[in-house]
């Protein structure tokens, strides 16, 4: 029996969905929702508890991860509506710092409700 799972990124559609072909940096693990930056040749690179807040950049659409010396052509959004549950920031980020300059880039994060369409908790 094959299964159907959404990642219930996407949150609404108040504003467009904008997304953009991002070449993913070497020695990276970026996943589904997580939220990046640039490095100094415009490739994405994880968050850290290190980076600068407002060097935020998108939010990743694919997961992809590179080996060093590699990069890997993937997809990001830059532009939308999207679960703030979903979202993938540096363990122990200031949440309101993040949402505040997500919406400045024109990300807006929602809070959603959790359901169950399955009737299975």
């Amino acid at each position: 029996m094959r299964v159907l799972e959404f990642d219930n990124l996407l949150a609404g559609f108040q504003s467009d969905v904008v997304t953009e072909p991002i070449t993913v940096a070497p020695g990276q693990e970026l996943s589904v929702g997580q939220v990046f930056a640039l490095n100094a040749e415009g490739q994405a690179v994880a968050m850290t508890s290190e980076s600068n807040v407002t060097d935020v950049y998108g939010i990743m659409a694919d997961a992809v991860a590179t080996s060093a010396g590699e990069t890997k052509e993937a997809v990001c959004y830059v532009r939308g509506e999207f679960n703030a549950r979903k979202i993938i920031i540096p363990e122990g980020a200031n949440q309101v710092e993040y949402k505040k300059v997500l919406s400045n880039i024109g990300i807006t994060l929602r809070n959603t409700i959790a359901a169950d369409p399955q009737g299975e908790e």
